[in-house]
């Protein structure tokens, strides 16, 4: 079994920031969920890492398993994993096909899968 320190993890974190025109100088601006975006940011560690108390999700990509997952609704490693494949492709394949190429195959496949099945559900367009 793979030592905690010794497996590799994808940490995200999400950044509170005001959307584009909105008027911070005024009073409770950021009551107004309306004002308000995220920016995300990953890194990929080997080990946990001591600023990663403040993220909001955590993946341990060696054992494919959710670490941390802050945003109260329920989601597995393969669903996080796509989403962040999805922005991050370059990195998360770099790791992942070194970590388990079989595993990342199967992925590919599943997401290739899921873009035919929406390209026949789109209405033809003339």
């Amino acid at each position: 079994m793979a030592n905690k320190n010794k497996d590799i993890y994808l940490v995200a974190f999400y950044h509170l920031k005001p959307r584009p025109g909105v008027n911070t100088s005024q009073k409770g601006w950021m009551d107004n969920f309306d004002n308000i975006t995220y920016d995300e940011s990953i890194e990929i560690t080997r080990g946990v890492k001591k600023n990663s108390s403040i993220a909001k999700v955590i993946l341990n990509l060696s054992k494919k398993s959710v670490d941390r997952n802050t945003w109260g609704t329920a989601r597995s490693f393969d669903e996080y994993f796509k989403h962040y494949f999805m922005g991050y492709h370059k990195y998360v394949t770099t790791v992942m096909t070194q970590l388990d190429a079989e595993y990342m195959n199967s992925i590919l496949d599943e997401m290739q899968a899921d873009l035919d099945a929406a390209k026949k559900v789109e209405p033809a367009t003339e």
